[in-house]
């Protein structure tokens, strides 16, 4: 979502290349309002965002003919992973890269680096504030969106996720440790990788995208035992 999308979007395409060299089926899509797809920030929900990840879901067993699927999250991305899997019941495997847990903490990291960053820059003049978002380092985030993200809890999921979950960290994290206890008790096949890689989600001082190699070649590798 936002500048975090951009800052990912060259790792994920690359992951979905090397998953791609070996032998795994593989469907990138953006969600509702994101990226290439259609639809207007405002209109965005967590819900449809959920629809999107079925419908990519469908779209991939349409093609293949494969029933088990494998979702793959990062960030915000990871967290709408385990919702949509607990809601569906049918995930064969999850992994979850460094994913949000708690949504306010989410948006309190948000508007922090939003300070930060205009710590040392003027002060626009004037402008126009829509009653609909909020401006979010040059991203519009709805005002509708942001309600529903403060009360996102991946702790308050019940069901199993999935059979089998990786699960990639790169520092300590608000309710990383929780997260891991609450996965072991819905009796999911857990692995944890604490990385030692850059969070590249956040804004680089020369703007470059970072690509962690560790982080795709865990992934690959996880994937290919469970699949082998």
């Amino acid at each position: 979502m936002g500048h975090e999308y951009i800052n990912c979007h060259r790792a994920l395409r690359q992951l979905a290349a090397r998953l791609s060299e070996a032998g795994f089926p593989v469907l990138r899509f953006d969600y509702y309002g994101c990226g290439d797809s259609s639809g207007n920030a405002e209109e965005v929900r967590i819900s449809q965002w959920l629809e999107d990840i079925s419908t990519a879901i469908s779209e991939a067993r349409s093609r293949t003919g494969l029933v088990p699927v494998c979702l793959v999250g990062l960030r915000l991305g990871g967290a709408l992973a385990m919702m949509a899997s607990s809601q569906r019941g049918d995930i064969e495997s999850l992994i979850l890269w460094d994913p949000v847990v708690d949504g306010k903490s989410y948006l309190d990291g948000l508007l922090s680096l939003q300070k930060e960053l205009l710590r040392f820059r003027p002060k626009p003049r004037g402008g126009y504030k829509s009653p609909a978002y909020l401006d979010i380092v040059g991203f519009p985030l709805p005002h509708c969106l942001y309600t529903e993200l403060e009360m996102l809890n991946l702790l308050t999921l019940t069901e199993r996720p999935a059979k089998n979950l990786l699960f990639i960290q790169s520092e300590p994290a608000t309710g990383e440790k929780a997260l891991r206890d609450h996965l072991r008790q819905t009796k999911a096949r857990l692995e944890y990788q604490r990385l030692e890689i850059p969070q590249i989600w956040l804004p680089t001082e020369d703007g470059s995208l970072l690509v962690p190699s560790e982080a795709l070649k865990s992934v690959v590798s996880w994937a290919s035992r469970r699949y082998s």
